[in-house]
């Protein structure tokens, strides 16, 4: 079974989360987010954590370490008998053709599940666009790549206000926990001063902006891969026809295959 990371720092004589953050140079309730989730650890930090308790990544993130080589199987395959080796090599045959099959069905089932993420954020997207105007106006833009760039901005000013409101609320109770002080070994209580709880919840925003921005890029990216896969007709003929086509954007989209 794995350690966890409060075991790990306090067999390197941390006594608590807000000893061992300090250390890390990260906030206490970084810290405490991080031992309820390991998974969530950026990965500067989770390196950091494992100079600091001489262990392994693995062990950080709540990995069991891994003790078996590459070479024993290869030892094993070589003093095979040739016709016992010939046996192994149309295993291996057999299960690359399964493995290639099944990473097939894998990524149809994660692009069709992004293909109706991308359909839904579309409808959120032209209805946003009709809000406030009268009764049969039609909202037309210049050029299909006019239209996929506002569709991009409209989803990272989506994913930034959502992203806002939770931030908001962590820090909300991260104020409230902070103005409460802390007390100290000998049961004395502690208060932080304003600047302190400031630069505190300002570093904190700072870090969960970047930690759960980095999430979002990777949902608007697979969407916008879905967008192109959706449009790739009408994004193709802009790129062929229109003349105001980059030349990457030409070899990006000049190239797509269509369906018969």
């Amino acid at each position: 079974m794995a350690k966890t990371i409060q075991e790990l720092r306090r067999e390197k004589g941390f006594r608590s989360a807000r000893e061992f953050a300090d250390a890390l140079g990260i906030s206490p309730s970084s810290m405490s987010r991080y031992d309820k989730d390991p998974e969530t650890i950026p990965v500067k930090v989770a390196w950091a954590m494992a100079d600091a308790l001489d262990c392994s990544i693995d062990e950080i993130v709540g990995r069991d370490h891994v003790t078996a080589g590459v070479s024993e199987l290869q030892d094993f395959y070589d003093a095979l008998l040739p016709e016992t080796r010939a046996l192994v090599d149309e295993f291996i045959e057999f299960a690359g053709v399964k493995d290639k099959a099944a990473r097939r069905q894998a990524k149809a089932e994660e692009d069709s599940k992004n293909d109706r993420l991308c359909q839904y954020y579309e409808r959120v997207f032209y209805n946003s666009l009709y809000e406030g105007s009268d009764f049969g106006d039609l909202v037309a833009f210049g050029s299909p790549m006019e239209e996929r760039t506002a569709f991009e901005k409209f989803l990272r000013d989506q994913a930034a206000a959502k992203r806002k409101l939770g931030i908001d609320d962590h820090c909300a109770g991260l104020e409230e926990e902070l103005r409460g002080g802390y007390g100290d070994s000998e049961g004395n209580v502690h208060y932080w001063t304003e600047e302190e709880i400031q630069n505190w919840l300002d570093e904190e925003r700072a870090q969960m902006d970047e930690e759960f921005g980095k999430k979002d890029e990777e949902v608007i990216r697979k969407v916008m891969e879905a967008y192109d896969r959706l449009h790739r007709k009408e994004l193709r003929n802009w790129a062929v026809h229109s003349g105001e086509a980059t030349p990457d954007t030409v070899i990006k989209y000049a190239t797509v295959r269509l369906d018969e």
